[in-house]
């Protein structure tokens, strides 16, 4: 399974979104979610966010191993040298390892942005329209018309 993460944030508000996608080997939605996180101090705090409800999601819809995939490579760099980190997201951090740290194969990689497009549209229609939606399956019209786009690019 492969669960796209993506944040947004907006300093004027210093609010953010999150967006997440879940898919199956067949490249089929298992679930797309947006989030609006009302406090948020930075772009890297809202894809810590991300990651950090992605996988909570993630872990309660399937039992397979799991990869996580960001655009955000210093994001990704934080969380796989986990015991390391001091930084002020170092609870965020923690909590992520803990949540990657069990019985279950979760893996974290860095993506090109491209790669990462419907994640990144949920996570700024949720820091724009202040709302947080959830679609089981393939049930979000705009999705699958990113996820034509992207077959069709590959």
């Amino acid at each position: 399974m492969k669960l796209n993460v993506d944040g947004s944030f907006d300093l004027n508000s210093g609010s953010g979104g999150l967006g997440v996608m879940l898919r199956n080997s067949s490249v089929k939605s298992i679930f797309s979610a947006s989030g609006f996180i009302e406090r948020c101090s930075s772009p890297l705090e809202a894809e810590l966010i991300a990651c950090k409800e992605g996988i909570i999601m993630a872990l309660q819809w399937t039992l397979l191993p799991i990869i996580v995939e960001s655009g955000c490579l210093v994001a990704v760099n934080m969380i796989q040298a986990a015991k390391e980190e001091r930084s002020q997201f170092a609870h965020l951090i923690r909590d992520i390892g803990n949540l990657i740290s069990g019985d279950r194969e979760v893996l974290i990689q860095k993506i090109y942005r491209t790669q990462n497009c419907i994640s990144h549209f949920l996570a700024n229609k949720a820091r724009a329209k202040l709302c947080t939606e959830f679609w089981p399956d393939e049930t979000c019209n705009i999705i699958s018309q990113f996820v034509c786009e992207e077959a069709a690019s590959e």
